[in-house]
């Protein structure tokens, strides 16, 4: 099933959401942010998020409590990875040449996604304070101009 809404992509590909394993929700207002980006994107996501759906999930988007992350990133259909740059993900998506969008929680994360973004591969965005314009963009940059 979940390759079936891959597939019905087409050329425009997916985008996979994914904020590990640590992080399984979020504030509903964060959610309806985001969801409220990825309703105006032309790609399909699979967001990986286990907390109340969002009023404003758009038809696009798809709500998963695990996501096969590293066969998703490695699909000839992914054209971003959004992440809280996690090392396991981050390795992941340089493997398989994915640029990210990261929103860096704790630990590392915020390292790994600076030297991602110094290296042309990610955009930075505050997860907390991001707005949907905010993603929006970052997503359009990402994936309209992959490094």
């Amino acid at each position: 099933k979940m390759e079936e809404f891959v597939q019905s992509s087409g050329e425009n590909g997916i985008v996979v959401f994914s904020l590990g394993s640590m992080v399984s929700n979020m504030s509903e207002d964060r959610a309806e942010v985001i969801a409220s980006a990825f309703a105006q994107i032309p790609q399909k996501v699979l967001w990986r998020y286990d907390g109340k759906k969002p009023d404003n999930l758009g038809p696009n988007t798809r709500l998963y409590k695990w996501l096969p992350q590293n066969d998703l990133l490695g699909h000839p259909k992914t054209k971003a990875f959004i992440t809280h740059g996690g090392s396991n993900g981050v390795y992941e998506a340089i493997y398989h040449g994915i640029p990210m969008v990261g929103t860096p929680l704790f630990g590392d994360q915020a390292d790994n996604i600076a030297r991602m973004k110094s290296k042309g591969t990610a955009v930075r965005l505050d997860l907390e304070t991001m707005s949907t314009r905010d993603l929006l963009d970052a997503l359009k940059e990402v994936i309209n101009n992959p490094s």
